[in-house]
């Protein structure tokens, strides 16, 4: 079975039609949506990426003048702790609506795909609310559509990537700070990078390799002072030959960072990756098993461009068998909300964040303020011995918390990416979100699907005639028995709801 071009790249490769807009129509109108979607104005973070970088910094001087004490420092915590859940949840909303209203569906999944491929979560540590979308901004969209040497370079070495896989705990062995502190080598950050970023489990590599891995990236971590990545060389491990990755050595009696970014991009460029992201970005777009033909006309092209992501996704975009068996694939949570919400059609004023009723009169919004000099300095000299320490107790109370003073979430958007089981930026682990079709067609799921399209119906059944709706949203991909259902149905209400809970939106 196949269905027209404008079908197929709006429904397999975008987030589906949403009336009024121009439909893409094939190959080379989604891969101009990559160029158009890169100077598109993003929502997110609230204060854009420099604005973001400056809340982080005060965010750092206000943490580094906490009281000792311990109900001091609860007290002290709580409002600041309240205006980063804030600014998240506000960041996570945004990121919804950038979704349904951008004209570049292509450019959108390729975001979030990548996103995946790179997990990393607001909920790891209390830094993380800040950094995730930012992590999105300047990390993962401006870099997607260049080469994956580029791409994995700013994600590994983002605060969010070391703050998510603790790396700002990773200590050399031998480093002088190793050699004074009981702290020691981390390997979550150089397991991950082989086995979920670039080679791919079972693709030949050891646990000599892990900790090689993990040896060369010591020294990364985060300046206490501003958020930002730093190269520490007190924490790292010196070299050189014993520290071999797949049989190479990397750096000299002196490291640095040059020899983590030397390793990246050789990482980038083995035989190994290239097979196992290809076949992961078909897996996400065409089917739970593609064509090997596919896949393979994907990795020529990587060879020969020396790992060009825009040439792999042409590669894909230009092979008959994208264009083959629709709805192979279900429609992961997301993906449902955000093609389910451009086509009903919800104003922008439907995507906001719910505010609790007393919070225009809560001075907790107004925490972050001026730091004197005086302050700065002496938070430099204490940050650092209390952050690891505090950690763990801060996690736990984190949690308990966020319980307590957690903002509340669109039910429509965020709050029912988060029922249906993808909540925004919060994947289940480093490996990101479940592919396979098993994982969302279930009793279960379809049950909340079906809640969620009648919610959506109320806001705005009246409006639309559905039968009108379902040809304009799904083209040729409507199918006979759900148009007669639709047309039906007792209200244009209940039309609505049919149409958002049919299979055509299940699957794409």
């Amino acid at each position: 079975m196949t269905l027209s071009k404008p079908a197929m790249s709006a429904i397999r490769f975008g987030y589906g039609i949403r009336p009024g807009e121009p439909v893409p129509d094939g190959a080379d109108a989604l891969l101009a949506q990559i160029a158009r979607g890169q100077k598109e104005t993003l929502r997110f973070p609230e204060e854009g990426i420099k604005g973001r970088w400056e809340t982080i910094g005060d965010y750092q001087d206000q943490m580094a003048d906490i009281p000792r004490d311990r109900e001091a420092r609860r007290l002290a915590v709580r409002p600041l702790r309240k205006q980063v859940f804030n600014l998240c949840g506000r960041d996570q909303h945004a990121r919804v609506a950038q979704s349904v209203f951008s004209p570049n569906g292509f450019y959108e999944r390729l975001a979030t795909f990548w996103f995946d491929h790179f997990s990393v979560s607001v909920r790891k540590r209390r830094p993380m609310y800040l950094y995730t979308s930012l992590y999105e901004a300047e990390a993962i969209r401006p870099h997607l559509a260049g080469t994956f040497t580029d791409l994995l370079r700013h994600t590994i070495t983002h605060p969010a990537m070391l703050t998510y896989l603790d790396q700002v705990k990773s200590v050399g062995p031998n480093s002088r700070r190793g050699q004074n502190s009981e702290r020691g080598l981390n390997e979550n950050l150089g397991r991950e990078l082989l086995e979920l970023h670039t080679l791919g489990a079972g693709s030949g590599y050891t646990q000599a390799d892990v900790r090689a891995t993990s040896l060369v990236l010591t020294g990364l971590t985060i300046d206490r002072n501003n958020g930002r990545t730093e190269f520490r060389k007190n924490l790292a491990e010196p070299g050189p030959i014993e520290v071999k990755v797949l049989g190479k050595a990397y750096g000299g009696g002196k490291r640095s960072i040059e020899d983590a970014h030397a390793m990246l991009a050789d990482l980038a460029a083995a035989p190994q990756t290239a097979p196992h992201i290809c076949r992961k970005l078909a897996i996400h777009f065409i089917a739970d098993t593609p064509p090997e033909p596919l896949v393979k006309a994907m990795i020529d092209a990587w060879t020969t461009s020396d790992g060009n992501l825009t040439a792999v996704y042409s590669a894909m975009l230009h092979h008959p068998a994208a264009w083959e068996n629709p709805g192979e694939k279900a429609r992961q949570p997301y993906d449902y909300i955000v093609t389910g919400l451009r086509a009903a059609g919800l104003a922008e004023s439907a995507f906001a964040q719910p505010v609790r009723p007393d919070a225009e009169n809560n001075d907790d919004d107004n925490a972050m303020m001026a730091i004197t000099p005086e302050m700065a300095e002496r938070r430099k000299k204490r940050v650092e011995k209390r952050m690891d320490r505090e950690d763990m107790a801060e996690n736990r109370q984190e949690q308990r918390e966020r319980q307590k003073i957690r903002p509340l979430a669109n039910p429509l958007t965020v709050g029912a990416a988060k029922k249906l089981g993808q909540a925004v930026w919060e994947p289940p682990s480093p490996e990101g979100t479940e592919e396979d079709f098993d994982a969302w067609i279930s009793t279960s799921q379809l049950t909340g699907r079906i809640a969620w399209a009648q919610n959506v119906a109320a806001k705005v059944g009246s409006r639309s005639e559905p039968l009108v709706l379902a040809r304009t949203v799904l083209l040729d991909a409507a199918r006979d028995d759900t148009l007669d259902v639709v047309a039906q149905a007792p209200s244009r209400q209940a039309g609505l709801s049919l149409l958002l809970a049919s299979p055509e939106f299940n699957r794409r």
